[in-house]
């Protein structure tokens, strides 16, 4: 819900309910402003600092060590301690996500070096492989460029080398291939699958875009005015 302690609330999304079990791929589908961002944002707990609170419900997570945590109960500090390496979150630009003024594998090592505790030479090591891993070409060169160096299609593997950096269980991605022409989005696409097989991970995909809906979803939620009105297979839906 979004509104100042003692004004008006108004709920943003309401209701909404779905699972994504491991290693599968659930599209969040719906139009322009139906609470599929929200919603994202709400399973990071970053809605917080645009000034909404959650009213209730639960996010349940189940964390590498087996254990079950809902989110919804955890404090900002354990937040900042899953966050980059429980899950994560690619958003659609990746131009106002990454800071121009550091270099790229000062961005991946950042993560790596918060949540494993590595030294700086070996969160570089780390980040390296990383960028191999999303099939940046010329990775050791890419390591030392900044951001505006790079297309918008490498600066979206690199925001997906980000997320990737910790193994998380649970990736999220923001409409991360509307920004791009239809070449580089489908190498984003197929990408995206080969890295779910090689690592295992599940997959939140927002999007608009039906034609993604059919080649890398599972199954489909569909949201209308902040509510889930529709969920299946994706056979069923479309």
């Amino acid at each position: 819900c979004f509104g100042a302690r003692g004004t008006k609330v108004v709920p943003a999304v309401q209701g909404v309910s779905f699972q994504i079990k491991r290693g599968e791929t659930v599209a969040l589908v719906g139009e322009s402003g139906s609470g599929k961002s929200v919603t994202a944002m709400t399973v990071m707990r970053l809605t917080e600092y645009d000034g909404a609170r959650i009213t209730g419900g639960r996010i349940l997570m189940r964390l590498k060590d087996g254990g079950v945590a809902d989110l919804t109960r955890l404090s900002e500090k354990r937040m900042e301690g899953l966050r980059g390496f429980e899950f994560s979150i690619v958003f659609q630009d990746p131009m106002s996500s990454l800071n121009p003024v550091f270099t790229v594998g000062d961005q991946i090592a950042e993560v790596i070096t918060r949540h494993q505790g590595k030294s700086p030479r070996e969160a570089r090591d780390i980040a390296l492989n990383v960028l191999k891993l999303v099939r940046v070409p010329d990775a050791a060169l890419r390591l030392d460029q900044y951001p505006h160096q790079l297309s918008g299609g490498m600066r979206q593997r690199v925001m997906i080398a980000i997320a990737l950096a910790c193994r998380p269980s649970l990736m999220i991605l923001d409409e991360p291939t509307t920004a791009l022409d239809v070449t580089i989005q489908a190498q984003i696409l197929d990408l995206v699958r080969a890295l779910q097989r090689e690592i295992g991970m599940s997959v939140l995909f927002i999007t608009h875009d039906m034609g993604v809906v059919a080649e890398i979803a599972d199954r489909v939620c569909v949201m209308l005015k902040g509510e889930i009105v529709e969920s299946g297979s994706v056979n069923q839906i479309l």
